[in-house]
Formats: structure tokens, sequence, C-alpha cells
């Protein structure tokens, strides 16, 4: 890999990048909408639409919202699986260059596919029903020509370990495993080329509530001690509250609110967050704070979303000025962003579970 194969730059303000793994700028993915036998392009969806964001390394942030929103197209375009339509996706390289992967070919994304792995959501269909643990484990150590045989398998017995599993599995098949067992195996996967980055897209919503929390607490040990960054897409707040540092809170392609998930939780600033937050079951009823709010209505159509701020149809605060003028993400105080108008007239209702 060369500076002139691969186009290695600063980012627009370096300044911004002093000790974030991936700053995601201004990133849009639309996929158009063709219909009839010629295919005649109508119109477009707008997945996502100018999100913004910034990761450290040994940071997990989370993207949270209701089905629909763009956050596993996001994190889809991160990881270059889906190729963005516009946007800066910055990440930062082990040797300390700034690459902008938005502007990558799949060619030259390659190098960098070590540095940035993948969880998939589903771990009973995510895992080569005919491939052993360890071909599966071991396969990112072969495409990237890793070691000879021995010391493969000596990778993979210590991953396997890493997670929680017997070496000795590693001649089994993935039938032979549970759900959490076989999200082990995905995350000890993702592991085998130390990356610095993982996106994890919906990685323990397939599993039993007392095996998210096993899964959830060796993905936290496993980033205090390799320092490993994670994009953690969710949509059970409470999850991203247990685990992330920092949370983007998106609506129908676009960014609501940015923070850390205890002040989202005490006191949000965005309808759309108080809404979320309200429709969580309380675990001690008689401490639900008075005054929540309900969603009423459907989430907006993305290929024609409504004029102004695309929440105003459902938000029982909006006013004229919502109906006609999109706001902009703004930082309200130091790490807090939101994209309301009323942000500094609403006292919105928060949680304290």
């Amino acid at each position: 890999m060369t500076s002139e194969s691969v186009p290695i730059t600063q980012s627009p303000d370096p300044n911004d990048m002093d000790d974030d793994v991936l700053n995601v700028v201004g990133l849009k993915k639309y996929f158009p909408v063709t219909r009839g036998f010629i295919r005649r392009h109508t119109s477009m969806v707008r997945a996502v639409d100018g999100l913004t964001f910034s990761i450290k390394s040994g940071e997990t942030l989370g993207i949270v919202g209701e089905s629909g929103c763009g956050k596993t197209t996001a994190s889809r375009c991160i990881v270059r699986s889906l190729e963005p339509t516009e946007g800066q996706i910055w990440f930062r390289t082990a040797a300390g260059d700034v690459v902008d992967l938005a502007k990558l070919s799949q060619s030259q994304m390659r190098p960098f596919r070590r540095d940035i792995q993948f969880i998939f959501q589903d771990p009973y269909t995510s895992l080569n029903p005919r491939m052993t643990i360890f071909e599966i484990i071991a396969e990112p150590l072969v495409v990237n020509n890793v070691g000879n045989r021995r010391e493969q398998e000596d990778r993979v017995s210590s991953l396997l370990r890493r997670v929680g599993l017997a070496p000795e599995y590693m001649k089994r098949y993935p039938h032979a495993f549970s759900g959490g067992q076989r999200q082990r195996i995905g995350i000890a996967r993702a592991l085998a080329l130390n990356p610095r980055l993982i996106v994890a897209d919906e990685p323990v919503s397939a599993l039993d509530v007392s095996v998210q929390a096993q899964v959830l607490n060796l993905m936290a040990d496993l980033q205090s001690d390799l320092g490993i960054a994670y994009v953690f897409v969710a949509h059970d707040l409470r999850v991203v509250r247990h685990i992330c540092h920092r949370v983007v809170v998106m609506y129908v392609g676009r960014v609501a609110e940015i923070g850390n998930p205890d002040d989202l939780f005490r006191a949000p600033k965005h309808p759309y967050t108080e809404a979320l937050i309200s429709s969580l079951p309380a675990i001690e009823p008689s401490k639900r704070k008075r005054g929540t709010m309900s969603l009423s209505g459907e989430v907006p159509n993305p290929a024609n979303p409504p004029s102004g701020c695309f929440f105003h149809p459902r938000c029982p605060y909006a006013v004229e000025k919502c109906r006609v003028e999109a706001p902009e993400v703004r930082e309200i105080e130091p790490g807090r962003f939101t994209s309301c108008h009323r942000t500094e007239e609403l006292e919105l209702v928060g949680s304290d579970d």
C-alpha cells in the first residue's frame, strides 16, 4: 500500500481528530426508487441524510432509533459494504494516517478492513454452517495471509479462550452451539486481526435477556483490555445506556440528539428522545415521572419526508416554524447536540430508572 494507491490525507480540520479513530461528516445514503418496465427513476429514499459524529479510541458510540431510521444503513456505509452517496468517513490508522474511506474503491479499502470489523445481528445466519469454528474464526487470517497453519490454530485457540469458550470447540460446527455461544464466535472472528474499530449491528437483539448481559459484559471487558472503539447499533435504550459512552439518536435518517446516555435519560433535549424514553416499561412504576409523552402517527416515508422538521407531524410541541424550517444540529452545551428549534423553551421529561 502506498500513498499513490490510497489517498491518505488530513481531514479539513486536523484538530477535530486529536484522539478520534473515526470522524463521520455529513454522511448521506440515498436509494433510487424506480417504477415501470423501463425502471424510470421517480424519487429517492433518504435512508441516511447528513449524519455527523466522531468516536475516540476505547469509546463506545451508540446509534439508536426506531426501525427504518437509518442506523443499520449508516453502519454499513462506515464499513463500506454500502457505497455512501455523499459525505466523509475519516479513519485514523494505527500508523496515524487519516484516510477518507468514502473516497476509496473496494480494492483500495481492502487494507483497511483489517482495522474495521463487523459483528452481525443474527448469530444463526452469520456463521457458515458448512465451516468448522476454526475455519470461521481463522478465515480473516487466511484471507490476509497472517501466519501458518500452526500459528492460526494458536490464534483461534487464544481467541476462543478470550470470549469464554473452550479451544476444543474449534473442530465443531455452528449447529452445536446456542445463540449466545454463536455470538461469542462472531466476536472472536471480529477480533482475529486486532481491529481498531468494531461496528456491531444490534449484536444482542436476537438473544435472551440473561445472555444479552453476558455478551455486553464480554464486549466491555474486551474494550477495556484492547482499547477497541465500538459503533453500537441498537433499538433498546437500556442496552445502549449500559454499554455506551455517547449516543446518537436518529429519526428518519437525521440526527435528533447526541449526548451522554445518562444525560439523555435524565433530561432529554429533543421531543423524539423523550418519546423513546417514555415508551420504555418502568422498572419501578411509582417512580415514573408525570407528563411523559407517547407517540402518535406513523414514521414518515423517507422517500417523501415532510417539510421542515421531519418529526413535526408527530410532535406535540410543534409550532409553525417546525413545519416550514428544517432545524440544524447544534451544540447546546459541551458534548450535547440537538436538532430542535424549541430546545431552550421546553422542559422535557426523562427517566430516573
